[in-house]
């Protein structure tokens, strides 16, 4: 037997645990707590790795150079103080990073040893790595299906983008999670995001509000996107190929204008979609449990945001509807935009 087989055997001997189902977290409001696992350093050996595999996966994004960022991962005013520097024998050398917080690989750094490690100066635990993979030419607000496909390549395959923690790690020996139809690991936008949307010529796809902020997972402060990044966490059907590499993925920020409803739904001859349809701006949690019911996901962000979402099966000419209602609130709890969409059925695996 090999090592991963038994491994894998290992683990399915142990006893399992009961799941609840994927959208019963009803009334549920998520809070985090610190973590202490060190995330403030990689290593040249990580980054060389993840310029290895740019290489090899290039085709996904040809004309796009590898850059990596790092991110803030807890106290959002701590950006300030990312402050790379390699740990080199003649003693600290500085990083520098742009605007946007990114770095490239030096040439000289090849002469120096593999296990030189390239540090934060933020404490364990505030900060995480990922590589910054984007083609020139694309609008603000948008990123390139292909360029995302390589940077979980690179990211994941290399250490640079920190990986499962637990029996998570198991999971690597058995499913390529670059490879998956429905999900991906964690990616993070500019900005505090809403809703993101596949565009392919005439094809369009707004994905469920359960690929954002971790919705779709238990939660654990061991995340790397907890506190400040949860805001600008999505994942995407990043193994679906019937999407190309060309694929647009589009961001709507929490603080844009609200999208018009997907066509069709204003035509469904629905009490609660029409309420759903007819929220404006000031509602109240309260009110809003009043006219539609309770939440399937409540959460609270890092900057006093809260995020609702509701699910509801509806009647249609065609047969039955299933429809995601997502509302945002400010820090005051007041709702500042909403969106009722049409649910998907999963791809055909």
């Amino acid at each position: 037997m090999s090592a991963a087989a038994a491994l894998l055997a290992s683990a399915l001997a142990l006893p399992a645990a009961s799941a609840p189902p994927p959208d019963a977290r009803l009334g549920r409001v998520e809070v985090q707590g610190e973590a202490a696992t060190a995330r403030e350093k990689k290593t040249l050996a990580q980054l060389f790795k993840a310029e290895a595999l740019f290489l090899k996966h290039r085709a996904l994004a040809p004309t796009a150079p590898l850059t990596f960022k790092v991110y803030a991962r807890t106290q959002a005013e701590s950006t300030e103080r990312l402050s790379l520097g390699l740990a080199t024998p003649a003693g600290r050398e500085p990083v520098a990073l742009d605007e946007q917080d990114r770095f490239v690989i030096d040439p000289t750094w090849r002469r120096l040893d593999a296990s030189t490690e390239l540090r934060s100066r933020l404490a364990d635990g505030r900060v995480t790595w990922r590589p910054d993979i984007r083609t020139p030419g694309v609008p603000d607000g948008e990123r390139r299906l292909g360029d995302l496909r390589l940077q979980c390549r690179v990211g994941f395959g290399s250490g640079v983008a920190r990986g499962a923690t637990g029996f998570g790690w198991l999971r690597s020996f058995v499913i390529d999670d670059c490879e998956d139809r429905d999900w991906s690991p964690s990616n993070f936008v500019d900005r505090p995001v809403f809703a993101v949307t596949l565009v392919h010529g005439e094809r369009r796809l707004t994905l469920s509000a359960r690929l954002l902020h971790g919705l779709r997972d238990d939660g654990g402060a061991d995340y790397d996107w907890g506190y400040s990044l949860r805001e600008r966490m999505f994942r995407l059907p990043i193994g679906d190929t019937s999407w190309p590499d060309d694929t647009r993925v589009v961001f709507e920020s929490m603080d844009d204008p609200p999208a018009p409803p997907a066509p069709g739904l204003l035509a469904l001859d629905d009490d609660w979609v029409c309420a759903a349809l007819a929220l404006a701006p000031g509602a109240t949690p309260a009110e809003l449990a009043l006219w539609l019911g309770a939440a399937s996901d409540d959460l609270r962000f890092e900057s006093g945001r809260r995020l609702q979402r509701r699910l509801r099966e509806v009647k249609a000419p065609g047969g039955p509807v299933q429809l995601e209602l997502v509302s945002v609130f400010d820090a005051a709890d007041r709702l500042q935009k909403s969106s009722l969409r049409r649910l998907e059925p999963p791809p055909r695996r």
